[in-house]
């Protein structure tokens, strides 16, 4: 079924293939549609870069971006880190679309491929060096920071990213699903909701098993995490 948005989001297909042009084949540009997670692409450059297509499913990110409201203050985020499905590195960057109201309708995504660079990078560092770190004598400070560095995850597999979210999730906790109080529970199925995972068709189930509960157990936690 056509979605409502889609007039609005075809008006960014020529920006998006102008992009690709000045850029490159390492940059992949992708337009989604937001009212359909499980089939956000409707748009994509040089999508042989992830191997993604037209009808594919959105990111990790794309889901938290959705629960998490970003766009409400932010008309784009860039330069964050993405993650390819054979292990390549992206230096990516969205574009929140919006209508006449403001309302987010679509995202518009650049991923650009610096797999090698970052290797020739290293190669450069290293050799420069000695393969040894750089002396320092520099008297300014770290920045510390205590926000979490945004990366995203880039593949067409909803059942793949649905694992791929439940397992980031479940490596964060150090206690065993069947020893979880209900109060850890509870912060587990909120950082699901919040990381986006019920966004997607299964991913109630797969969370109650991945944690040892059951499903209405799974809806109950979720239910109080919302409200």
């Amino acid at each position: 079924m056509e979605s409502n948005n889609l007039h609005l989001l075809e008006k960014h297909f020529p920006m998006a293939s102008f992009i690709a042009s000045i850029v490159g084949p390492k940059c992949e540009v992708v337009v989604h549609d937001i009212s359909n997670p499980e089939r956000s692409i409707v748009h994509i450059e040089n999508g042989h870069i992830s191997g993604r297509k037209v009808g594919d499913g959105s990111t990790d990110l794309v889901l938290k971006l959705l629960k998490g409201g970003a766009y409400h203050e932010q008309q784009f985020i860039t330069n964050y880190k993405g993650k390819g499905s054979l292990g390549q590195t992206f230096r990516s960057s969205t574009y929140f679309i919006k209508d006449e109201s403001g309302v987010l309708v679509g995202m518009m995504c650049l991923n650009i491929d610096v797999t090698h660079l970052d290797i020739a990078a290293q190669w450069i560092q290293d050799l420069l060096v000695g393969g040894g770190p750089f002396p320092s004598n520099s008297k300014v400070p770290a920045v510390i920071t205590d926000e979490k560095p945004v990366s995203e995850y880039l593949q067409g597999n909803m059942d793949d990213l649905l694992v791929h979210m439940i397992e980031t999730v479940m490596s964060r906790t150090t206690v065993s699903p069947d020893r979880l109080s209900a109060q850890e529970k509870m912060e587990l199925i909120k950082e699901f909701n919040d990381e986006g995972v019920f966004l997607l068709k299964g991913g109630v189930g797969q969370v109650a098993k991945a944690c040892n509960m059951s499903e209405p157990t799974v809806y109950r936690y979720l239910q109080k995490v919302k409200d």
